[in-house]
């Protein structure tokens, strides 16, 4: 009779089973994992390339490619370009152009 007592105890006390994750989602974690452990690898020139292709454009062509984990963890892994400012140019004056190099003010005569 204990040990009917201690079974049913000790399988109460036990804490629920987690529901096995969808496949998708083992799938991005594996892959993102290894994805993120390659960017480390990857010179500055490389990583800044990878930066510049992190947009939604890209992602979603080759989304089509490799499937949708493609999209998911280039979102979440790599590094999204930065906006970069444009510069603000100053009007400048240009020098008027001299005759003799090939402008063409009047027409040709015919």
């Amino acid at each position: 009779m204990e040990e009917e007592m201690m079974n049913q105890e000790g399988m109460m006390t036990q804490p629920p089973q987690p529901t096995p994750e969808p496949t998708q989602s083992r799938l991005v974690k594996v892959l993102g994992d290894r994805v993120e452990n390659n960017l480390q690898n990857l010179n500055e020139q490389e990583m800044e390339l990878i930066t510049q292709l992190n947009v939604p454009q890209f992602r979603e062509f080759m989304s089509k490619v490799f499937g949708p984990e493609f999209s998911i963890i280039m979102k979440t892994r790599v590094p999204e370009p930065q906006a970069q400012p444009q510069p603000v140019s100053q009007p400048s004056e240009s020098p008027a152009p001299m005759t003799g190099q090939g402008m063409m003010t009047q027409p040709p005569s015919q």
